[in-house]
C-alpha cells in the first residue's frame, strides 16, 4: 500500500510540475501595450531577463523628441519615461519611416540612431555605461534628400552598424549607405555605399536592420530601379559590414514611393524578414524568401507597416496597421503562425487604433510570449 500511495503522489507531482512548465495558451500569448505619454513611432528591443527597452517619440513632428521606457517582468506599466537626445527638439517624427531605431549590444548596451530632416542629419547615441541615462547625442552623417530615418544593428563582438539612404537625386539613383563602429560606438568609420548601384533606394521607405549571434548583419530596404522596380530587397554580410549581397525579396512595380517600412526578428532557425507588397504584408526567413507567408482574410484597407517577431518554438507574429493614406497609422491587426508559417486561432486587433503617423512593433518573450506596442 505505501508503495502504490507513493507512485500516486508521484504522478500527482508530475502533473502539477507538467502544468507549470507547459507553453502558454493560445490565448495568453499575446500582450498589446500602448506606448506612453500618447507616443508614437515605436521601436524595442528585449533583454535576456524578460525587460522591453521601447523608444518612441513625442512632441513636434518635425522638431520632436525621443523618449525612452522599461517594463520588467510581472509589472503591467512602463518606467518613468526618460529623454534619450540632448539636444531637444532634434528628432523628426512626422510619419512612419521617421522616428528612432535601437540595437541590443553586448552587456546590454543600448545604441540608438534618428534623424533630423531640417536640416538633414543623422544622429547616434547609446546608454551609459554605468548607470541610467545615454551619452550626448552626435551626427554620424548627413546628405541631400533625406526622407527617412535610419537603421541600426549591434553585432556580438560590439561592432555598431548604421544604414541609411540619401542623394538629392531620382530614386533610381540613391543609394544605401553604411558607417560602421569597430569600439562599440565611440568613433565610427567613414561612410560607404553598401547596396548595388542599380537597385537604387526609394526614398520615404525606411530601412531595418538586425545582426545575428554568429556576427552576420541583414538589411531590408526598398529598392528603385529605373524608379519603378520598388521591390524589397535584403543586405546580407558576413564579414562586418566588409562586402554585401543584394537580392530581390519580392517585386512590386510602381512608379511612386509607397511610402513603407520594414522589420527583422531572429529565431531559432535564423532570420526573419517582415514588409509590404502592393497593400498586403508578408513574412519569410532570409533562407527561402521564395516562400513568403500573408495573413488570411480579406484587409478592410491597405495592409502596411509589418512588425514581425518569432519566439524560440518557431511561432511567428505578424502586426501591422490596416488604413488608407501615408500618414494615417489605421487599425491594429496582429495573427501568429505555427512554425510552419500556418496561421493558428491567436489572432486579434480592428478594434485598436495606431496613432496618427505611427506603427506598431512585435516582441518575442523569453518565455515564447510575444508583446505588441501600438
Amino acid at each position: 500500500m505505501p508503495y502504490r500511495c507513493s507512485r500516486v503522489v508521484c504522478v500527482v507531482l508530475l502533473l502539477l510540475i507538467g502544468a507549470l512548465w507547459a507553453p502558454p495558451a493560445l490565448g495568453q500569448t499575446v500582450v498589446t501595450l500602448s506606448i506612453p505619454e500618447g507616443g508614437r513611432l515605436p521601436q524595442a528591443v528585449v533583454d535576456g531577463t524578460g525587460t522591453v527597452h521601447l523608444v518612441y517619440v513625442v512632441g513636434d513632428a518635425q522638431h520632436g523628441d525621443l523618449m525612452y521606457a522599461t517594463r520588467v517582468p510581472g509589472e503591467t506599466g512602463w518606467s518613468n519615461p526618460q529623454q534619450v537626445n540632448s539636444a531637444a527638439g532634434t528628432v523628426t517624427g512626422f510619419g512612419p519611416v521617421d522616428g528612432g531605431q535601437l540595437a541590443l549590444g553586448p552587456k546590454g548596451r543600448l545604441h540608438i540612431a534618428w534623424f533630423r530632416i531640417s536640416p538633414p542629419a543623422f544622429f547616434y547615441t547609446r546608454s551609459n555605461e554605468e548607470g541610467p541615462g545615454f551619452e550626448e547625442q552626435f551626427g554620424v552623417a548627413t546628405g541631400d534628400g533625406v526622407e527617412a530615418g535610419p537603421a541600426v544593428a549591434a553585432g556580438p563582438d560590439g561592432t555598431v552598424y548604421l544604414f541609411w539612404h540619401s542623394g538629392a537625386v531620382e530614386d533610381a539613383e540613391r543609394s544605401l549607405y553604411m558607417v560602421v563602429s569597430r569600439d562599440g560606438g565611440l568613433i565610427f568609420e567613414p561612410s560607404l555605399p553598401v547596396n548595388t548601384e542599380s537597385a537604387g533606394a526609394c526614398a520615404c521607405c525606411r530601412p531595418a536592420a538586425l545582426a545575428d549571434d554568429a556576427g552576420a548583419v541583414y538589411v531590408s530596404y526598398r529598392g528603385a530601379g529605373d524608379n519603378v522596380r520598388r521591390g524589397q530587397r535584403l543586405l546580407t554580410s558576413r564579414d562586418g559590414g566588409t562586402s554585401f549581397t543584394d537580392e530581390l525579396i519580392q517585386p512590386w512595380n510602381v512608379g511612386a514611393c509607397p511610402v513603407a517600412t520594414t522589420s527583422l526578428s531572429p529565431g531559432p532557425s535564423g532570420m526573419t524578414v517582415a514588409w509590404e507588397t502592393q497593400g498586403q504584408v508578408y513574412f519569410a526567413a532570409v533562407d527561402r524568401l521564395s516562400d513568403p507567408v500573408s495573413p488570411p482574410g480579406q484587409a478592410d484597407a491597405r495592409r502596411k507597416n509589418p512588425a514581425v517577431a518569432v519566439n524560440h518554438r518557431g511561432e511567428t507574429l505578424l502586426a501591422w496597421g490596416d488604413g488608407s493614406g501615408l500618414r494615417t497609422g489605421g487599425m491594429l491587426h496582429w495573427q501568429v503562425f505555427d512554425p510552419a508559417g500556418r496561421p493558428t486561432p491567436a489572432h486579434g486587433g480592428g478594434a485598436l487604433s495606431l496613432p496618427e503617423g505611427s506603427v506598431p512593433f512585435a516582441l518575442a518573450q523569453p518565455d515564447d510570449t510575444f508583446v505588441v506596442v501600438y
